[in-house]
């Protein structure tokens, strides 16, 4: 050492990075609900919204200090139809998360709509409250197709609610589309395709029409009243719509998803690649702090249990999460199989290294002959380290991952705590 001199004071470690956070808002109101939906979304049931948007103030209050540490990076509100809340209301949750996390610059805040309501002015309201991104629920062009999924609004009303949701400043727009519908030619879905991207939207959501027990589709199906959607004509619609979106400049980033470059969804990506996020509302759904876990799913019900969990943390100054109506802590193989399913979801797919990286094992040593055996059918394919689904596996999907569940362990919903009515 030089004499005099003094030894030099070790710079302090950098803080680490907090740890990113997907924030869903869940609002269930609806003007009508739809013959084809099993979403947690509600009719008739409006006079419950300012009580319900103060139990979502609450509830976003009552989770903030266990989410210091995260930053959100980004804020999803679905439903039911969120646009349906006045700006007012919005105002209070959007003011809520801001005073009580720690939201990312540049964090993505979508918001899902139906067509029908949306007006000029609370679409600017909504762009002026810090929302950009907007999904809409479309699902058609064509009325007849409309009139069958109960949907309300008429193609030129999409085609209006666009243009005004531009000349308002959004900067992100998704249209959500259904095809597979009963007796839906080929020809129709071509027209309705073309005409959503005329009016070029940033991000496309395209679905296979589901008919799932209790809605009234399934019963008018189970009655004989409406034919079967037929798979093979599902599947030729899928692959035309693969090619003629990337024809048109869209990624295909996830089974059902394709973004021009830079507009994939964040907050859906978070739940595809298996990172941590938080539900609020009724019946919304999160993985937060290494458990899965959902809110009570009847909109009354809810605002009962934020109000009782309020009440005793004022008595006591601690309360049990009384909305919370159900959770588990997922074991290893639970958590190493769910990310394998979801993220195989992206065309991205898995890589071993970042795998090993998160696990501390590669994918063959968490579910290998599942695998082997998929690479084997041509379900799955490898390029360097990454595994992801083939051609011929996006359309036989289910096949996959059905195989790379533990034994006796359900499978993760695509986008868990999804159940939104008007888009993704």
């Amino acid at each position: 050492m030089i004499a005099g001199s003094r030894p030099a004071t070790p710079l302090p470690e950098p803080a680490p990075e907090p740890e990113a956070l997907g924030l869903y808002v869940h609002v269930p109101f609806c003007t009508s609900r739809c013959g084809y939906c099993d979403f947690n979304a509600y009719a008739g049931v409006d006079h419950l919204v300012p009580e319900y948007v103060e139990a979502l103030v609450s509830e976003l209050g009552l989770w903030s200090a266990a989410a210091r540490g995260q930053r959100v990076v980004s804020v999803f509100f679905g439903g039911g139809t969120p646009s349906l809340l006045p700006l007012a209301e919005m105002a209070r949750i959007v003011e809520a998360i801001g005073t009580g996390y720690e939201v990312a610059a540049g964090a993505e805040w979508t918001l899902e709509a139906n067509p029908t309501e949306l007006t000029g002015e609370h679409l600017r309201g909504l762009a002026d409250l810090g929302i950009g991104r907007l999904s809409m629920g479309v699902q058609s062009m064509h009325p007849e197709e409309l009139a069958l999924l109960d949907r309300q609004h008429t193609p030129e009303r999409v085609e209006q609610a666009v243009a005004d949701a531009r000349a308002a400043g959004f900067s992100s727009l998704n249209l959500d589309l259904i095809f597979g519908l009963p007796e839906q030619p080929l020809a129709r879905w071509q027209q309705s395709v073309e005409r959503v991207l005329a009016l070029g939207p940033d991000h496309l959501s395209c679905y296979a029409l589901s008919v799932e027990p209790g809605t009234p589709l399934h019963y008018r199906v189970a009655k004989g009243e409406v034919p079967e959607p037929d798979p093979d004509d599902a599947a030729e619609q899928y692959e035309w719509v693969r090619d003629r979106l990337g024809r048109a400049g869209y990624a295909h980033y996830e089974i059902s998803n394709w973004a021009r470059p830079g507009s994939e969804c964040r907050h859906n990506l978070v739940y595809w690649r298996a990172e941590p996020y938080l539900g609020v509302g009724a019946g919304a759904h999160s993985y937060f702090r290494g458990r899965r876990f959902a809110d009570v799913d009847a909109p009354n019900r809810y605002v009962e249990s934020v109000r009782e969990t309020l009440a005793e943390r004022r008595e006591s100054g601690r309360a049990q999460m009384r909305q919370v109506a159900s959770g588990e802590t997922p074991s290893p193989e639970q958590e190493r199989a769910d990310a394998l399913i979801l993220g195989l979801r992206l065309r991205e797919g898995i890589s071993d290294s970042g795998f090993r990286r998160r696990f501390g094992v590669s994918p063959a040593d968490a579910c290998g002959e599942a695998i082997r055996r998929h690479l084997a059918s041509g379900l799955l394919e490898r390029e360097g380290d990454v595994t992801r689904l083939s051609e011929r596996g996006l359309l036989l999907a289910n096949e996959v991952f059905v195989d790379l569940l533990p034994e006796d362990a359900p499978a993760p919903d695509p986008a868990p705590p999804r159940g939104h009515a008007a888009g993704a």
